[in-house]
């Protein structure tokens, strides 16, 4: 045997499979790990407040009402806006201002889905593995039909609640502030045992 040899210790080569091995278990294990704390959630959650948040911009910038339409049976959501309205050139004043009804005209325009991709019914990303649990606005919660979070002209909007829920059972609510139309993100603790 030559003594040199064994005082040698571990070649490069061998350096490296280790290390590769390693690396490859490092990322198998965190890939599965992952999957479970609420990686598919969040990223949900940050892709439907950025949606609501252009709407509220939408808003804002066109002059027109807003709305995110969420179908809960189908899992899926959509924007519509309230068109202007014509201005009606045929009406004439009245002669005497006395029978004058200053309230502003009630609208009898129904809101349309916009023009785009955000007009049509489209789901999460992520919709195999979070769904939208429930919306609740004004403190009534739903958890099945079509429920609709306005947005008004100048910024404001609906106070509403939208809750997702992951196939882990995490569950994720993003909060629309009435009048500021402020969203936030806001991971809720599992309730235990």
């Amino acid at each position: 045997m030559n003594p040199r040899r064994l005082e040698a210790g571990f070649t490069l080569l061998e350096l490296l499979v280790v290390l590769l091995l390693i690396v490859l278990v490092t990322g198998v294990f965190t890939t599965s790990i992952g999957g479970g704390f609420g990686v598919h959630i969040r990223n949900a959650g940050r892709t439907l407040s950025a949606e609501l948040e252009y709407v509220g911009q939408r808003a804002v910038t066109t002059g027109q009402p807003q709305r995110l339409v969420i179908d809960l049976d189908q899992q899926v959501f959509r924007v519509e806006e309230l068109p202007l309205a014509e201005p009606d050139t045929a009406m004439q004043l009245p002669e005497h201002a006395e029978g004058l009804d200053l309230a502003p005209p009630i609208s009898q325009l129904a809101f349309q889905p916009v023009e785009g991709r955000i007009g049509e019914w489209h789901g999460l990303d992520d919709a195999n593995e979070v769904r939208l649990r429930e919306v609740r606005l004004a403190g009534e919660a739903k958890s099945e039909g079509a429920v609709a979070v306005g947005f008004s002209s100048d910024g404001a909007s609906d106070p509403a609640e939208i809750w997702l829920r992951d196939d882990g059972g995490y569950d994720l609510r993003i909060r629309l502030i009435a009048f500021t139309g402020e969203i936030r993100v806001e991971e809720v603790e599992p309730e235990g045992p």
